[in-house]
């Protein structure tokens, strides 16, 4: 126990109140973290033990009325971990069998001598010591399953071995693969071999072994084919259990399911490449007019790249304004115009005399409006012919 740790509550429950008061007397003595209050009856510490919280107990066990293993059995009925010590002057091997039946923690004779307080004490010390460091053991198991069971994914303890047999899986096992925890527990099912895409197989231990001899650790996209023969996009994360032998590594990770998010990337990537392949100038502005996102056709307007025009005040808005009494792109901005259409002429840097044609609309998401969509058409050539 830690010495600079909390006081430690005893009941102490003997039917000789002297020697009771001597025994709490001289355990303070032996450590001023001991608190003992005692009881002279079963029936009399039942009712203190349901009034307080106490660290452990400490009984008798020749009591009238009821006998200390029969006042364990009572504690054990309402306070089943409480550390419980039978401290008592009638010892036999049938009180002790009794006591390990009865769930007692600790089982100690009284002694003639002084050195008795001092192994009793520890014998406190080390059954409340025991029991806390478990309690935070329970506690801090009891979070870790709250948190896998809310986890999106599995997580897993396995062997770093051929097919990457599963010693422990948690979590979302049978949405994700369509297999019980079972199934890769007894090995009938094994991950590397029945459910990696065999496609991905080779890539994924090369991924897995680099990482390991680098630093233990690993990261890795891949498919997977589910028990109804379904392929699904994988991330994992993953490392070498601290202590485990290079060889035969144990392995500890996490798995979630990303094919809704590879899906979103294709299809977002599908648009870039439609927007980027537009011949007309397309972007979107921020609330403050400046350059959000471009597409190809407006920077090789202005003769720059998207990433050095992105952040960079628009040069339209301020023609466009110019031509208004009002604010108009303000108008859009504040949800009191649903489109700005118009042509405009002027200078642009990189670029020189230009008439274009605009269309601008509000960007709204969740119902806000947060930019502003904009697409413009150089027309020079056209207005010049019509002029």
């Amino acid at each position: 126990m830690d010495h600079s740790g909390d006081s430690v509550r005893i009941l102490h429950v003997d039917d000789n109140s002297n020697f009771a008061d001597t025994t709490a007397a001289l355990l303070e003595h032996e450590d001023d973290r001991l608190c003992v209050e005692t009881a002279a009856s079963a029936e009399q510490a039942l009712e203190t033990l349901s009034t307080g919280q106490y660290d452990c107990v400490v009984s008798d066990y020749d009591m009238p009325d009821q006998n200390g293993i029969e006042f364990l059995e009572a504690v054990r009925q309402h306070y089943p971990e409480l550390p419980f010590i039978l401290y008592t002057g009638k010892g036999s091997e049938e009180i002790a069998s009794d006591a390990i039946s009865a769930g007692v923690t600790d089982y100690l004779q009284k002694g003639s001598g002084a050195e008795q307080y001092t192994l009793l004490a520890n014998r406190i010390r080390n059954a409340v010591d025991a029991h806390r460091s478990q309690r935070k053991l329970d506690e801090r198991t009891r979070r870790l399953e709250s948190l896998i069971s809310s986890l999106p994914g599995m997580v897993y303890r396995r062997l770093n071995a051929p097919g990457w047999p599963m010693e422990t899986v948690e979590g979302e096992i049978e949405p994700l693969t369509g297999y019980t925890a079972t199934d890769f527990e007894t090995g009938a099912v094994t991950w590397g071999e029945d459910v990696l895409h065999p496609a991905d197989r080779d890539r994924i231990t090369e991924t897995v072994q680099e990482g390991l001899a680098a630093d233990g650790e690993f990261e890795m996209t891949y498919r997977i084919i589910t028990a109804d023969g379904a392929t699904k996009w994988m991330w994992e994360r993953g490392h070498r259990v601290p202590g485990a032998d290079a060889d035969s590594a144990v392995l500890e990770g996490f798995v979630t399911d990303i094919t809704d998010r590879r899906e979103r990337e294709r299809e977002l990537r599908r648009y870039e490449r439609m927007v980027n392949t537009m011949q007309e100038a397309a972007c979107i502005y921020d609330t403050e007019g400046r350059f959000e996102v471009v597409n190809e056709y407006l920077a090789s307007f202005y003769g720059t790249s998207r990433d050095e025009l992105e952040g960079e005040s628009s040069q339209l808005l301020p023609k466009i304004r110019s031509e208004h009494e009002e604010d108009p792109y303000q108008e859009l901005i504040d949800g009191d115009r649903d489109e700005l259409r118009g042509v405009v002429s002027g200078e642009f840097s990189g670029h020189g005399y230009e008439v274009l044609e605009y269309r601008l609309t509000p960007l709204e998401v969740d119902g806000q409006v947060t930019g502003v969509v904009a697409v413009t058409r150089e027309v020079t050539e056209q207005w010049e012919h019509e002029r």
